[in-house]
């Protein structure tokens, strides 16, 4: 099973009454790095209304887009765009773009659809032709998928939602929609070209559409690997954080070893073993499905010495997320396929407790939950590195096939 599919949607996991306090913290290492290919990001409390509700995001790393109509400058400015390196391909809310932009069809003129499984649930929607503007780079004539777009209603027999729209798909969704920059070339790949699995469609009409195999030509892909240039990666750098923080700082870096901000130096580079994961040994066990995500909001890992928030059936603001009696001081070591290791010290903290202070928070670096309680994602037996892994570090994501000052990817490096 592909990770970038089912580890998105972690970072969508926004628990009411959050707390903590903090001031910005600037970009990783060594002040702000600038150049055509570097993109500014910020973690802060989300986009209105989700800002200003009692529900704000936590943990979610944002940036701005552009998309214009292929091959015109008509163009729109996108903001709170989740940076993810979890899953391929850009995804807006209908509700957060106003641009009128073509729909891609297949060879017989039908239109290509999409249900995207995520961890806490799915995203139902058409696919669009936007060119994608990221800083100084471009992807021209790229498919996007428009979620909620009103044309194509959810219906339940595409196993894909209740049928129904939010009432404020922004605030459910805790962003305007997810640039997906992660290690493979399309968000399904080859298992879906034969058969759909339930993931492509194609549409006679809004309500008439059959689930198929896709060519991978028409399937959804990194943007990033479509760029002219800085195309075979990405960096992320973001501030450290101690303990909590209203709002941090940091740059998205397009390409690995392409210019004279975004080489390895002494980043260690951690390739995937046969399951296209990183191995995670923790507490003396070995982890095949280890993944690092910046679409996660958390460390997500199964722990049963580790109190669950709510689990005994006490109130609780952080269902699923980790309620320990005090911070745990915790160790877990990363084992790429080529033997390359890592020992990583992290802390796990009481989630009622940093959400009851009554304060809003943006950033966590102590956040952790149980993926056990994930069951949607069957995650229960594996490591999900989340954006707290970010925090303080240069975390490099190659994409696959693409070549890299370290070979090809997929890798990652940190």
């Amino acid at each position: 099973m592909r990770a970038n599919l089912i580890a998105a949607l972690i970072g969508m996991l926004c628990v009411v009454g959050c707390g903590g306090g903090g001031s910005s913290v600037g970009g990783g290492g060594g002040g702000t790095p600038s150049g055509a290919n570097v993109q500014p990001v910020t973690v802060d409390s989300g986009p209105s209304p989700v800002a200003t509700s009692n529900s704000p995001a936590v943990n979610t790393l944002y940036t701005t887009v552009r998309v214009c109509v292929p091959g015109t400058s008509t163009c729109q400015d996108i903001d709170h765009i989740q940076v993810d390196t979890g899953s391929s391909g850009l995804r807006i809310i209908t509700t957060a773009l106003t641009l009128s932009l073509p729909l891609q069809k297949d060879s017989n003129g039908n239109v290509v659809a999409e249900c995207t499984q995520f961890v806490d649930g799915s995203s139902w929607g058409p696919f669009r032709l936007a060119d994608i503007k990221i800083s100084g780079e471009i992807a021209s004539n790229q498919a996007v998928q428009i979620i909620y777009d009103p044309a194509y209603p959810i219906q339940t027999a595409y196993a894909c939602g209740t049928g129904t729209t939010p009432a404020n798909p922004v605030q459910a969704f805790g962003a305007n929609g997810i640039l997906g920059v992660g290690p493979f070339l399309q968000d399904c790949g080859s298992s879906c070209v034969q058969g759909g699995g339930g993931v492509y469609y194609t549409c006679t009409s809004g309500t008439a559409c059959t689930t198929g195999g896709m060519p991978l030509a028409l399937q959804i892909t990194n943007p990033v690997a479509a760029f002219a240039t800085d195309n075979n990666g990405v960096l992320i750098q973001l501030g450290a954080v101690g303990g909590t923080a209203s709002s941090v700082s940091g740059s998205l870096i397009f390409g690995i070893g392409t210019q004279g901000n975004n080489g390895l130096g002494n980043a260690k580079v951690f390739t995937f073993n046969q399951s296209g994961n990183l191995s995670t040994t923790y507490k003396n066990t070995s982890l095949s499905r280890g993944f690092i995500d910046s679409g996660s909001n958390a460390y997500y890992f199964t722990d049963p010495t580790i109190h669950v928030c709510g689990i005994s059936g006490e109130t609780t603001k952080a269902p699923g997320f980790f309620c320990p009696s005090g911070t745990l001081n915790l160790s877990a070591t990363i084992m790429g396929g080529n033997g390359t290791s890592s020992a990583i010290n992290f802390n796990v903290t009481n989630a009622d407790s940093l959400f009851g202070t009554g304060s809003v928070i943006a950033a966590a670096s102590d956040l952790a939950g149980s993926s056990a309680s994930i069951t949607t994602a069957s995650l229960n037996g594996a490591f999900d590195w989340g954006l707290p892994f970010y925090f303080g570090r240069s975390v490099y994501t190659a994409i696959e096939n693409q070549n890299t000052s370290a070979g090809l990817g997929p890798y990652f490096a940190f």
